[in-house]
């Protein structure tokens, strides 16, 4: 059985004992379970953390943290919002002031570069505790066959490949949001990849991996018996049988979620 936490955060910096509080909990996962990355060995019960942005505050506040601890970590890249390189002379507090909302807007992206550079990213890539994982090219939504779905799925593949000469393995479905269409395109570029569903994953599984959204209320040990987990995987068993009796209806994204 494997756990999946997502921490979709920008930033873990600016609450005030929140960064704290994180780091506490971290390592109280490090305790409670053996923690692994995509293609490693899964035991009876397992533990992934993903990160979905690879943001300049994780770099420089989460980051370390991990390395020290030696916490293993799924990262998400959305090369889009790669910052750069004369970011790094800005000051840091400049580089973190925008607000979780305004992270992703032009003007504020651009004035601000919240997301680590390509020297930053190369040091994540370099670390034996990090994996690599696409977010998608600029995080769009990927239902209903959008003309951009070659962008997202393969050119942010080879932008993270060509740039930091690392491969991501895993694909992080943006807003969770998915269908058959794009399912098939992300299957053939990556072993892995990584939707928000709320639940466990019971059974190994290399696509569609469940990941429980985390929230700054949530950072408890998960509780495998937990009702609204076993709600939640019923409700995606009975979508799949539907869906197997209903080849030509578009997939239901499962618990879908948007920032």
């Amino acid at each position: 059985m494997l756990i999946v936490l997502a921490f979709r955060q920008v930033f873990f910096s600016k609450q005030p004992g929140l960064l704290e509080k994180l780091q506490r909990y971290l390592l109280l996962l490090k305790q409670a379970y053996p923690l692994v990355l995509p293609g490693e060995p899964i035991k009876k019960l397992s533990l992934m953390l993903t990160f979905d942005h690879a943001s300049v505050d994780f770099y420089s506040h989460i980051f370390p943290f991990l390395q020290k601890h030696h916490i293993p970590a799924v990262v998400g890249i959305a090369w889009r919002y790669v910052a750069k390189d004369s970011a790094s002379s800005l000051p840091l507090s400049h580089r973190l002031s925008p607000s979780e909302t305004l992270a992703f807007q032009d003007e504020v992206f651009a004035a601000h570069q919240p997301f680590c550079t390509k020297q930053e990213l190369q040091i994540l890539a370099d670390s034996p505790y990090i994996q690599l994982a696409s977010s998608g090219f600029a995080i769009r939504n990927l239902q209903h066959s959008p003309p951009y779905l070659a962008t997202e799925i393969f050119l942010s593949k080879y932008s993270i490949e060509q740039a930091l000469g690392k491969t991501p393995l895993g694909f992080f479905y943006p807003f969770g949001k998915y269908d058959d269409a794009c399912a098939e395109v992300v299957k053939k570029h990556y072993p892995f990849s990584f939707v928000l569903g709320n639940t466990l994953n019971r059974k190994t599984k290399y696509h569609g991996i469940y990941r429980i959204d985390m929230t700054h209320a949530a950072y408890t040990l998960p509780n495998i018996h937990r009702p609204q987990y076993i709600k939640n995987w019923l409700m995606d068993k009975c979508r799949q049988t539907y869906l197997r009796w209903s080849p030509n209806k578009e997939r239901i994204a499962f618990q879908e979620s948007s920032r």
